[in-house]
């Protein structure tokens, strides 16, 4: 493996088929075992975590949004695994998540950073001998030793104690101090649901030293989170972002899909001849419309009628399969409906409206006149909007801001066909 360039991990694979079909969430199992596609926001991913490599230092943040059920949690751990397989007895990375409710408090996310690396040195040192191993037991027990300091407060910044209150209101000090062990290591920090970050002057702090001034510890930041995380940090301050390291998460093209749905068959051996097999996997495509949550959903419901038949890839089987996944479909549009603030015929004129315009993009304002006068309360459109953009009924478009769209065609005929009086 060309240790430079950051290719993508193998696809992980369930260690049996009950187990990946039995599953109620597609989290539950760590990394997404048919992971496929995402190309471009990988290699985002891999261009700044080079520059990294290459020895540039702070600036480097990314932020990848979406819908729920675009992909960005299984994406998340994709880049994770890829950190974990690069980093090397010469040159540790570390791959460290921190909870977004986290970044309110310095020596928390410190802690985080400090215990990941722990973790880091902790599977390194199983396979390594001799002086290396001396060298890894010692930046262990500094790690143990900061994390002591920090817990009690007996941290030395500069060469003066600073006290454990001052510390909460010091991110740039906290950073400063773990320098001493986490300099030598490459980090990559991870914040998942982002869209949860809380405003405040000490969440701007640790945003700052995450982003630029970062006190000598090489680090790049990846946000993850629905559709509105770039307004968000941008409110807590985090400002000119690199060139291209913004992405929003769609839907994945044809070829991708059926690469996708094409690996959980080989995967399971399924049994029929290439014409059948060729069949299945473009309408099952065409029924997913390339939305991740779907193809896991279409994927889950195709495997239980096979499965349910020994394995045999029988063309008359298709159409119950199309029908469970569907009906999987919908449970999911359910289940975001019920996250929504207001009444389901708000949506479901939204859902009108947008069938009429192409791309199916409504401005802000046109958002507002159409939903604002349905809205109980209606001096709260800000409030209805972002509760739209994190139940994944709305998706801020890639092409002109303040412009937004159903994320997938099939949530949107959903929508429209409500039976709603």
């Amino acid at each position: 493996m060309n240790q430079d360039l950051f290719p993508k991990p193998k696809p992980a694979k369930p260690s049996s088929l009950d187990v990946w079909l039995d599953r109620t969430d597609r989290a539950e199992v760590g990394r997404e075992p048919f992971f496929r596609g995402r190309d471009a926001e990988y290699e985002i991913f891999r261009k700044t975590v080079k520059s990294l490599n290459d020895g540039h230092i702070g600036g480097r943040t990314m932020i990848f949004q979406g819908a729920p059920g675009a992909d960005k949690t299984a994406l998340m751990g994709e880049c994770m695994e890829a950190i974990r397989q690069h980093s090397t007895l010469d040159k540790p990375w570390v791959a460290a998540s921190i909870p977004p409710g986290s970044l309110r408090y310095p020596e928390s996310v410190v802690t985080a950073m400090i215990e990941a690396t722990n973790l880091e040195n902790k599977r390194l040192l199983e396979s390594v001998p001799g002086t290396y191993s001396r060298w890894f037991k010692k930046a262990l027990n500094q790690g143990l030793q900061l994390l002591q300091e920090i817990q009690h407060g007996n941290i030395s910044i500069q060469g003066v104690t600073v006290s454990k209150k001052q510390q909460s209101g010091s991110a740039d000090g906290l950073f400063r101090h773990a320098s001493s062990l986490l300099k030598n290591y490459r980090l990559v920090i991870f914040v998942d649901e982002a869209q949860n970050i809380k405003q405040n002057d000490k969440t701007e702090d640790v945003l700052d030293c995450l982003h630029r001034q970062t006190q000598g510890i090489p680090l790049v930041t990846i946000f993850l989170g629905l559709s509105d995380v770039e307004t968000i940090l941008s409110k807590c301050g985090l400002s000119r972002l690199p060139r291209g390291r913004v992405k929003t998460l769609g839907v994945l093209s044809h070829q991708e899909t059926v690469s996708a749905i094409k690996s959980v068959f080989a995967a399971y051996d399924f049994k029929g001849s290439s014409k059948n097999r060729e069949e299945w996997l473009d309408t099952l495509a065409e029924l997913s419309q390339g939305w991740p949550q779907h193809i896991n959903s279409v994927s889950v419901a195709a495997c239980q009628i096979i499965r349910d038949h020994h394995g045999n890839l029988n063309k008359d089987l298709l159409p119950q399969a199309l029908e469970l996944g569907q009906r999987l479909k919908n449970e999911y549009y359910v289940s975001r409906l019920k996250r929504c603030s207001e009444d389901p015929a708000i949506y479901q004129n939204l859902a009108i409206e947008a069938n009429k315009v192409p791309n199916g993009a409504l401005s802000r304002s046109r958002l507002r006149n159409l939903a604002g006068p349905l809205l109980e309360h209606p001096q709260a459109f800000d409030d209805f909007l972002s509760n739209a953009l994190h139940a994944g009924v709305l998706m801020e478009t890639e092409e002109l801001p303040k412009h937004y769209q159903i994320p997938t065609p099939s949530f949107g005929d959903y929508l429209q066909t409500l039976p709603i009086d």
